[in-house]
């Protein structure tokens, strides 16, 4: 009888062992290690807030960030696996465009915009340009951001909202974020549409003015949404877990830069083109998780993703339903 209750409680050993050494395994697969890139501009705040007051590293993970100067090439780094995840820097736009031909690789876990009455989007001029509305920038240099079918896109309905055929009756230049206040200043371009915080700093440094504010409602939609914090579907999959630290990270910045912008923004040197004195004066773009979208929100962004219809880009609709991960 002894024998019998020693083998049980042998066996019983093992078999606690054994699951134990499985659940081991089966977290240690999960890596902590987290590629993430960023585009030099104000919606990848949360992120470089997280990684500079350690927010990332009390989660225990190792994260890596990497700049990006064009956001097709950031949708590349993804789709190759060269980087796991992004700020919400990354384009909305062509997020839609990559998983609508070629669905199931990245999905978006944040969005990042602005209104009309807070836009991080402007067409600005020089300062004494006599251009005043869209419709003056036929035969005119227009600059737009270097790379992308969302901005090129974007232009051609502004344009064409207005009377003028992007291929025909303006001259468009594409130009990386940190060239585009230069080339405005140096008359290389006669507008340009540019991001934040590319907009204030011309404006601080009096290089350039405001004519359209936006892009917004009576031009794509309000909140417009152009960045996007996007994932990669396959590294979800084998690491849910850190997936879900990461965003709860972002998540944590993303309420800490909503309680106290003022402060949120001096963590933007550093990795924006913004001095101290320039810093202060950048508008803050909406930043919400997609749990936090509401039926407004959904209804802009596929407002906005109705221009790639209407242009040709894609074959059918783009659909945000279809490219949330929420599982957090």
């Amino acid at each position: 009888m002894k024998q019998v209750i020693l083998i049980f409680f042998i066996g019983a050993l093992l078999l606690f062992a054994g699951c134990s050494s499985e659940t081991t395994t089966s977290t240690q697969t999960e890596l902590i290690k987290v590629k993430i890139a960023s585009l030099p501009v104000v919606q990848g705040l949360p992120v470089y807030l997280a990684y500079e007051k350690g927010y990332f590293k009390d989660a225990g993970l190792d994260v890596e960030l990497v700049k990006i100067d064009a956001p097709n090439l950031i949708i590349d780094a993804l789709l190759s696996g060269q980087i796991d995840m992004t700020s919400p820097s990354g384009a909305l736009g062509i997020a839609g465009i990559a998983n609508h031909k070629n669905p199931g690789k990245i999905k978006v876990y944040a969005v990042a915009g602005g209104t009309k009455e807070a836009p991080t989007a402007n067409i600005l001029v020089s300062p004494n340009s006599t251009i005043k509305s869209i419709a003056d920038l036929k035969w005119k240099k227009f600059g737009i951001l270097a790379g992308t079918i969302q901005w090129r896109t974007i232009v051609r309905h502004i344009l064409a909202e207005n009377g003028l055929d992007m291929n025909k009756d303006v001259i468009i230049v594409e130009l990386a974020p940190g060239l585009q206040a230069q080339a405005l200043a140096s008359r290389q371009i006669d507008a340009l549409i540019a991001l934040e915080p590319i907009s204030t700093i011309i404006q601080e440094k009096r290089i350039g003015k405001i004519i359209v504010p936006g892009p917004s409602e009576d031009i794509i939609a309000d909140p417009f949404y152009a960045g996007a914090g996007i994932v990669r579907v396959d590294f979800a999959k084998a690491n849910p877990q850190t997936t879900k630290k990461v965003i709860g990270v972002i998540n944590k910045a993303i309420d800490e830069i909503e309680k106290d912008p003022q402060d949120a923004r001096k963590y933007l040197k550093g990795y924006t083109p913004l001095t101290d004195d320039v810093i202060v004066n950048v508008p803050m773009p909406i930043f919400k998780v997609c749990e936090e979208l509401n039926e407004k929100d959904i209804d802009a962004i596929n407002s906005f993703y109705e221009i790639f219809t209407l242009y040709g880009v894609v074959e059918g609709r783009i659909n945000i339903d279809n490219l949330l991960y929420c599982e957090v």
